[in-house]
């Protein structure tokens, strides 16, 4: 009899546990993704500073700086492929 008791309350205590933590999985998966209108703010920015980076690595070479320039470009584009690809992702 008092085995069967132990048994209940550790399996009580186990089962509510368990839907705590079920309950802030869920809670955090909503925080964890942001809302439409701060993902598009995010991309823009993104955007416009791989888009300055590009700009910046163009003027690089003009100017003659060679290691400067290929590192602006790659880094430019780079930021303009990852902010493209995510925004495609969203619109799926």
């Amino acid at each position: 009899m008092n085995q069967k008791k132990l048994f209940e309350t550790t399996r009580n205590a186990t089962d509510q546990s368990l839907k705590f933590t079920n309950s802030m999985i869920e809670k955090s998966k909503k925080l964890r993704t942001p809302s439409p209108k701060v993902d598009k703010i995010g991309t823009t920015v993104g955007s416009c500073i791989g888009a300055g980076l590009l700009l910046s690595g163009v003027i690089a070479i003009f100017t003659f700086r060679q290691f400067w320039a290929i590192g602006l470009l790659i880094v430019g584009t780079v930021t303009l492929v990852s902010n493209y690809i995510y925004r495609r992702r969203l619109t799926k």
